[in-house]
């Protein structure tokens, strides 16, 4: 250690073990409570450690460089409600499958319940949404102290990655004084390593697999959310080339192949009922997380197939679908990799059928953009054709991900967005996050609701050159225009659409971004490439867009497939 570093021993040991496991990045909230955990991560040379006041907005910006960088980032917070705002980001990445270390300082025990100051009952506080969770000694007072400290330290890393990535939560106790240093390490932690073994499929278990789909008329493969793999990408390509087998994906699952079925939701509303039987799998296998389109669940659901294969190494049944007949505990690239070779399938209209719709689709879709009026619709028809090669997409709930599925063919980059609970809470603190170990450009795409309500996001000095917001305001929740039920209720504008006037203007000038905006097609036209290859400081973009309008023209969009059959 290049710095003094804390006196408290267990935080000692704590530092230790993360290091020992590869944690390279802390996100810190300040406070006094966790004072030894910020003296003890700072003093390490290789650590590398962020300040965000807002725990909320902290715990986001974690998830969003973990995302990017596929291990464990850890945050740290002071005690009392400032672990309760890490809530929502952990929620998130427990469903999103993505690695936190969430350590929370924490009064002693004795003291809660107590009337004291800024103390709160901390453990197991994120019960249902964290995978392993443990209180430290408040002191290592003696060798079994130092002994379960370590192998408790261990086991929580190591669930951080196996089987699945999840968040675990660490609460340190600590008695005052906080501030002691120390220049010498007084104990030297014993991490316990996991040897995971390699996943493969017996040659009876492949040939069983390989058997009933080679025999399936129709085999339909639909992917959720999924982060980038070229090899991933190889092995899917391979089997979108057989004539039984159609891969759906969304502008989530970051696949990219010629032969694969892309903007779901513009495909089923252009299936009548009279021809759902030759659209419909026999075989159905899922991978990936969450699934952005609802149609697509509710023409499963209502065409059942007759077998359904989920592939995940989640310890949980995931039967989305409501016709699980089998639930493979694997990685899902072993799976297809070992089980590719052995499909052979040459005669089958399956592919083809799906294929044919969607070019007929392809081209209502084009015809329909053409006319429309200026409007959501409208605006990001531009945005999504014009992105920067190499940038990364940030996709806002709730509007803004599901606008990006109309568009999924023009889309050519990675692109992520916060589906594993789809709130609005974090999205611009997660781009943030995202974008802080990225050298490529990183584009947030966010509804006016959802950027104001993350401003906070902005609220720190990590904004770099290339970060670049698209706000769409159109004055309120536009979503709700276009969902059955809200669109016709009287209560629709206050409290569904939470009309307002509110422009994020100020709010770019408040922390430093350079300003842009249009409110019309030739504006934007004008305006976008000047926003795009500004590289003086972050920049934002707010377009507006007509509230008034955007759910009807976005209806009668989704008519144009179902009127066209």
């Amino acid at each position: 250690m290049s710095k003094t570093t804390s006196d408290k021993s267990v935080v000692q040991l704590l530092v230790q073990q993360c290091i020992k496991k590869g944690i390279r990045e802390v996100v810190i909230s300040p406070g006094s409570r966790n004072a030894p955990l910020i003296i003890a991560f700072n003093a390490i040379e290789n650590i590398e450690c962020f300040t965000i006041v807002d725990e909320r907005s902290a715990a986001f910006v974690a998830l969003g460089m973990a995302q990017q960088l596929r291990r464990p980032v850890a945050i740290i917070c002071t005690s009392g409600t400032a672990a309760l705002n890490y809530a929502p980001a952990i929620a998130e990445a427990y469903y999103q499958e993505i690695p936190l270390v969430v350590l929370t300082a924490d009064r002693p025990k004795e003291w809660v319940g107590q009337a004291d100051g800024q103390t709160i009952d901390q453990s197991n506080i994120f019960s249902n949404y964290i995978k392993h969770s443990i209180d430290l000694p408040v002191k290592i007072a003696h060798d079994d102290d130092a002994w379960y400290a370590n192998r408790s330290i261990s086991e929580a890393l190591n669930n951080t990655m196996h089987p699945v990535p999840a968040p675990v939560h660490i609460n340190i106790p600590l008695r005052e004084p906080l501030y002691g240093r120390t220049a010498a390490e007084k104990r030297v932690s014993r991490p316990i390593e996991q040897l995971i073994p390699e996943q493969t499929l017996s040659a009876d278990q492949i040939q069983e697999l390989a058997t009933k789909w080679n025999k399936a008329e129709s085999v339909m493969i639909v992917a959720g959310v999924l982060a980038p793999c070229e090899k991933m990408s190889q092995v899917l390509s391979h089997l979108g080339q057989l004539s039984n087998t159609v891969f759906l994906t969304e502008t989530t699952t970051n696949q990219f192949c010629d032969n694969f079925i892309t903007c779901i939701d513009r495909q089923i509303f252009s299936i009548d009922e009279d021809e759902a039987a030759l659209f419909k799998p026999s075989l159905l296998i899922s991978l990936g997380g969450q699934i952005v389109s609802k149609k697509i669940k509710e023409f499963l659901r209502n065409n059942p197939p007759k077998e359904h294969w989920h592939i995940s190494q989640s310890d949980k049944v995931i039967d989305t679908f409501q016709r699980l007949s089998l639930s493979v505990k694997m990685d899902a690239y072993e799976f297809f990799s070992q089980v590719a070779s052995h499909l052979k399938v040459e005669t089958g209209r399956f592919k083809d059928i799906w294929q044919k719709r969607s070019l007929k689709n392809q081209a209502l879709h084009e015809q329909f953009i053409e006319q429309t009026k200026w409007s959501d619709l409208k605006a990001l028809n531009h945005i999504f054709t014009h992105l920067p090669e190499k940038s990364q997409l940030q996709l806002a709930n709730s509007t803004p991900v599901r606008y990006a599925q109309l568009f999924q063919d023009d889309i050519k980059v990675h692109s992520f967005a916060n589906r594993g609970t789809s709130g609005i809470d974090g999205s611009v603190s997660t781009a943030v996050g995202a974008s802080i170990n990225s050298e490529n450009p990183t584009i947030l795409i966010t509804g006016d609701l959802s950027f104001m309500y993350d401003s906070n996001g902005l609220w720190n000095s990590y904004l770099k050159k290339n970060f670049k917001v698209i706000v769409i305001n159109n004055g309120g929740g536009g979503i709700f225009r276009f969902i059955p039920g809200p669109s016709d209720s009287p209560e629709l504008e206050q409290f569904f659409e939470a009309k307002h006037q509110y422009k994020a203007e100020h709010l770019a000038y408040t922390y430093g971004l350079d300003y842009f905006s249009a409110s019309s097609l030739e504006e934007l036209e004008d305006t976008y490439n000047n926003f795009v290859n500004n590289n003086t400081k972050a920049s934002l973009l707010e377009v507006f867009t007509p509230g008034d309008i955007n759910g009807k023209i976005l209806r009668n969009y989704f008519k144009n497939f179902s009127n066209n059959r």
